[in-house]
């Protein structure tokens, strides 16, 4: 029996519109009046997570930025970060492959340009971002992740073109065709999902993670049933344990709850 199910947002949980469907709420809250703990794994921020956890009526952990920090609440139980060093070389190197850079950083989003990818971003994420001149110069020791935004043939050459300093130093994926993501070294959501996993005392045995994109792969890996949603990339439903007959839009967590949990 499995008794912890982590959730990627974007395409798994949340339906096309980012709304989660009226079936996907009942089944999560019956699972955890049935002992069941449900938690988010996103790449977002608490600052969007939030709203869906209080939607949801999740009290206990969150993992967000990828596996960068566990969340229970406000309060920060196992957080990573970025060098700050290498936070400005990647500065430096996305700035020459001219894309558009955000870092998050002291729970805020920052950016030193306003453009096309950024406006969308943060109209879909409802964040208000801070606007600086130079985001060189407001690098903290607290850089959770550097987000690179653009058409996916420019991010693909940007990743093949990658100097090794930048490389071998941090974790690197697409969170998402026109999402590119610089998290601390040998930190993911397949990292996170065992540290959750401990802090629970449950057995990786009994843990299931669900998803459908790159950055899901590790946490998938990782989880005792790694499950792919059915509109996930092809790698992810290669992957995967178990694959979802329903979509994203029509109750695909539901599925898995009632197939494995209840």
């Amino acid at each position: 029996m499995y008794n912890l199910l982590l959730l990627d947002l974007d395409d798994t949980l949340l339906s096309k519109d980012g709304s989660i469907s009226e079936e996907n709420i009942a089944a999560i809250k019956k699972a955890t009046e049935a002992g069941k703990y449900v938690s988010i794994c996103s790449g977002r921020s608490n600052m969007s997570i939030n709203k869906f956890n209080t939607q949801l009526g999740i009290s206990g952990f969150t993992i967000g930025y990828n596996g960068g920090i566990i969340y229970k609440g406000d309060e920060v139980h196992i957080c990573h970060y970025l060098d700050k060093q290498l936070v400005s070389d990647i500065i430096d190197y996305c700035r020459k492959c001219k894309v558009s850079i955000q870092i998050y950083q002291n729970e805020k989003l920052w950016i030193d340009k306003q453009t096309f990818f950024t406006k969308q971003y943060c109209k879909r994420q409802k964040l208000e971002p801070v606007v600086v001149d130079d985001l060189k110069e407001h690098i903290s020791d607290k850089v959770n992740k550097v987000l690179i935004l653009h058409i996916h043939s420019r991010l693909k050459k940007l990743e093949k073109n990658m100097a090794d300093n930048i490389k071998n130093n941090c974790c690197t994926f697409f969170s998402h065709k026109n999402l590119y993501e610089f998290n601390p070294i040998n930190v993911t959501k397949g990292t996170a999902v065992k540290e959750l996993a401990d802090l629970l005392n449950i057995p990786i045995e009994q843990v299931i993670a669900m998803g459908d994109h790159e950055n899901d792969i590790p946490m998938l890996k990782a989880a005792g049933l790694g499950v792919a949603v059915k509109n996930a990339i092809k790698p992810v439903l290669e992957c995967a344990d178990y694959v979802t007959e329903n979509d994203n839009n029509h109750g695909a967590v539901a599925e898995v709850i009632n197939k494995f949990m209840l």
